[in-house]
């Protein structure tokens, strides 16, 4: 379990660097709350640091990703929207082309409600390019199609070829789909789940 002031992404190869570029308030204190999740995804792809040397990430021995700590010494600014950019790189190691990767956030614990569960999934998204992503479970919006370089302009992940992506935490109350301030107190998990969809001309 992880707390508020100890703000570790546990992964299997992950990324992050960057910084707040904006604030949606007139009021910005700043908190020593980070942005911790664990992150799920399957062996097609590998995560790792989009910056040498690597921000706001561990990495292991072979260089992915093991935790990503955004805000780490700093920690994230209470009423204001922070984005670390392109901070993750997204790499696809299988044999096949992807023509889509989907991002959603879940947050479990023992002790917190489920409805500040959902707000803390809902303070959370994945940003490429300055845009922002919505959820798999909404509108789902694919990295590949969001991303504008020259490796996915035709819309597919070839084998070897990589994207990097973002995250941002928004604690601007009624900001989109934000309605925290902070993140709570208490012990939680959150985990990142990427989905993959390959090319299915590829494969015919």
């Amino acid at each position: 379990m992880l707390t508020r002031r100890q703000t570790v992404i546990g992964i299997s190869g992950f990324l992050i660097t960057g910084g707040i570029i904006s604030s949606a308030a007139s009021e910005v204190t700043s908190s020593s709350t980070n942005a911790s999740f664990s992150v799920v995804y399957e062996r097609s792809i590998t995560l790792t640091p989009a910056t040498d040397p690597p921000v706001h990430v561990q990495t292991n021995e072979a260089g992915y990703v093991t935790a990503i700590t955004p805000g780490e010494g700093t920690g994230v600014s209470q009423r204001a929207i922070t984005r670390f950019e392109d901070i993750v790189r997204v790499t696809n190691v299988g044999t096949v082309g992807i023509s889509g990767l989907t991002f959603s956030f879940a947050a479990t614990s023992d002790t917190l409600s489920d409805g500040v569960l959902a707000d803390i999934e809902s303070a959370l998204a994945v940003t490429a390019d300055g845009e922002t992503l919505s959820p798999a479970g909404e509108s789902g919006d694919n990295l590949l199609e969001m991303s504008e370089p020259d490796s996915v302009a035709d819309g597919v992940l070839d084998p070897g070829e990589s994207v990097p992506f973002g995250v941002q935490i928004n604690l601007v109350p009624d900001s989109g789909r934000g309605t925290l301030s902070d993140l709570p107190d208490g012990e939680y998990d959150i985990e990142l789940r990427i989905a993959v969809e390959r090319d299915e001309t590829a494969e015919s």
